[in-house]
Formats: C-alpha cells, sequence, structure tokens
C-alpha cells in the first residue's frame, strides 16, 4: 500500500485537519494541534508531498523519517504537530486495512468508556457565575470540573481570581467527595505567585494545579512539586518525547499531560506514555477539541494503563466543531460523565467529508 495525495483543511480558520489517501482505497483522517494553525497546515503541506509513495502501514519508520528530515527546523511546535496528524491518519489507514481498531494496534484496551472531566474555557467570570456554570455540569454528570482561571502567560502581572472561585465552589458546589475541582492557569505565575496560591488550593483539596508556571522552567517546577500538597500537572507545551523525559526527570511534575495531536501522534504518544508509566505517573491528556481530537485520544486512554484519571473534555456549551459545523457524523455523547470507546476500523467514527469541504478556508 502507497500513499497517493494528502490534503489539508483548516476549518474556521483554527482547527487543522488533514486526509491522506491511498492505492488501496483507504483514506484516513488526523488532526494537528497546535496555536499557530496556518503555520502548522503549511508545514504539514510541505511533508504531506513528503511522504507520497510510501507505505502508510509503516508507522514508525515513516514517523523517523520525517521527523529527521527536519532536524535543522527543531523538534517542537509547528513540525512535530505536522508530523501528529500525519501518524494519526497512518494510524487510521493502519486499522482500517486490518480491520480493526486504533486501540487494538497500540495493544488492546483496559478500559470500554473514559471518565471525563468537563473543562470551561472562559476566564475572569464572576465567582458567582462560575459557581452556576460548574452546578450547570454536575445536573450533566460530571463529578470533576477544570476552571481556567488567572491571566494566561502574565507571570504574575495578570488580573487573578482564582483563589476566591475555588472558595466559592467549595462553599456552593460540595465538598472533594462531591466534586473533584482542577485549576489551570496556563502559566499565570512564577514561581513566588505560583507557591502561594499552589498552597491555597492545597487546602481547598484542588485535584490538580496546571501549567502554574513556564514551561521552560523545569527548577521552577521542581521546587513546586516539593512544598506544594496540591499535584503539579503539566505536558501541554512538550512536544516529544525528551521534552517528557525532562519534565519527569528534572521538572518532578506530578501528573504528564501529552497532547499527542501535538507531541507525535500515537507513535510518539506510547513512548511518552511508557515513559510516565516507567516513573509511576498518570497521564491525563490535554484535549480541547470536542470532535476529532478527543476521539483520536480515546483511543490512547483506552489502550494505556496510566491514564487513571478522568481525561479532558471541551466542556462549554458550544463548539463549532461539535455543535455549528459538526465534523463527525455520529457526535460523542458524554454520558454519567463517561464516553465510550470506539470499536470499529481505525478511528471507529465516520468523518463528515463534505462538511468539512464546506466549511475549510481557502485562499
Amino acid at each position: 500500500m502507497k500513499i497517493t495525495k494528502v490534503e489539508v483543511f483548516l476549518l474556521h480558520a483554527k482547527f487543522v485537519y488533514v486526509k491522506v489517501d491511498t492505492d488501496g482505497g483507504i483514506s484516513g483522517w488526523g488532526e494537528a494541534a497546535f496555536h499557530g494553525e496556518r503555520l502548522t497546515a503549511q508545514v504539514l503541506e510541505t511533508l504531506g508531498q513528503q511522504v507520497i509513495g510510501l507505505n502508510p502501514l509503516n508507522t514508525d519508520a515513516l514517523w523517523q523519517d520525517l521527523f529527521r528530515s527536519g532536524y535543522r527546523i527543531g523538534s517542537t511546535g509547528a513540525y512535530i504537530s505536522a508530523i501528529s496528524a500525519l501518524d494519526i491518519a497512518c494510524f487510521d489507514i493502519k486499522g482500517k486495512a486490518l480491520g480493526t481498531p486504533i486501540w487494538n494496534l497500540l495493544g488492546g484496551k483496559f478500559r470500554d468508556r473514559v471518565p471525563v472531566y468537563s473543562s470551561l474555557m472562559e476566564r475572569h467570570l464572576s465567582p458567582q457565575r462560575d459557581v452556576e456554570k460548574v452546578l450547570a455540569r454536575m445536573e450533566q454528570g460530571y463529578s470533576w470540573v477544570k476552571l481556567h482561571t488567572a491571566t494566561a502567560w502574565s507571570f504574575d502581572q495578570g488580573k487573578d481570581g482564582t483563589i476566591e472561585t475555588v472558595k466559592a465552589l467549595r462553599d456552593h458546589c460540595g465538598d472533594y467527595n462531591q466534586l473533584k475541582i482542577l485549576v489551570d492557569v496556563n502559566q499565570a505565575y512564577m514561581v513566588p505567585g505560583a507557591m502561594r496560591v499552589g498552597k491555597a488550593l492545597g487546602e481547598l483539596e484542588v485535584s490538580h494545579f496546571e501549567e502554574p508556571i513556564a514551561p521552560w522552567d523545569l527548577d521552577g517546577y521542581n521546587q513546586l512539586q516539593a512544598v506544594l500538597d496540591v499535584p503539579i500537572a503539566a505536558g501541554e507545551q512538550e512536544y516529544n518525547l525528551w521534552q517528557f523525559r525532562d519534565l519527569i526527570t528534572r521538572g518532578n511534575a506530578d501528573i504528564i499531560q501529552p497532547n499527542i495531536t501535538s507531541c507525535g501522534g500515537y507513535t510518539q504518544g506510547m513512548k511518552i506514555a511508557a515513559l510516565a508509566e516507567a516513573y509511576n505517573r498518570p497521564m491525563t491528556c490535554h484535549n480541547t477539541d470536542p470532535a476529532l481530537m478527543t476521539v483520536v485520544h480515546l483511543h490512547l486512554w483506552a489502550a494505556c494503563q496510566n491514564c487513571v484519571y478522568p481525561q479532558e473534555y471541551y466542556g462549554e456549551d458550544r463548539h463549532p466543531l461539535r455543535d455549528q459545523t459538526p465534523v463527525l457524523k455520529t457526535p460523542l455523547e458524554v454520558i454519567e460523565g463517561h464516553i465510550v470507546v470506539p470499536n470499529g476500523p481505525g478511528l471507529g467514527v465516520e468523518i463528515d467529508e463534505e462538511m468539512i469541504r464546506e466549511i475549510a478556508w481557502r485562499d
């Protein structure tokens, strides 16, 4: 089998999808997650031409060829995100060719359905408004909720109502047994600010404190982990196996958070999972797209023993790829805080290609 065509789709000028066709009549889909969406799409277009004529079933060798060919560019950002999308699409093809779901290619599954937490994206709401939103999610069956608080990437200089908001949730939504609270500040602090807020979150029994400081400050992460009671979660800004090695061994993060649509696809995602398992670290992936990205991660979550905590799922009421212009013909359902793992070949879902072509951004 050989790859004959690669098409890249930039959806809503924000989401990067790829379709890989083969001479065997089988096509696969993938997604690349990176904030530089147009740059990622351009890199993906270039790499797509590089894989024409190659065997999509030979996933590890194909991954290594792509990774090494761009060594002068670097091993992070748009480049590795583009490789991720192609790798995922090739696994989709492999699963379809063999008539088996991707989780089976990864070694089988530990769970038939995956627990998820509701990830609320709006920042700087009043504590009362956050309480209202969390109570609504609890009524929908969620017992784990993540707040995005403080001012992202402000390093102790932005607006911050984190402690006040979490206190309000504890007062109005219940104790630890009733509601597990996760807090993501997206690098809002330097070490002193993170230390102050983290101590308060520990007293409020927060289940994890995500990205408190800049990802390159591994010594700072180690300082926080040594002192704080609240578990430190990180990994959204790591793009390769070696960065995750350093996050674990130097940063000493408690919970590892890869996003396999930006850190190397399934080929590298399983290696990161094995690395985390070797250091007895749980994984809870970064996952902010409730459509294809969630499907991609469902297979990894099912296949990894150390994905023991609920996984991230977009918690706002509307998302363009799920609600306004749905790209999955059968949307994913969250039932009692769980999503069933697909059992069909490859990714196990049907992509609405007509919708994707309709909403794709064009020059």
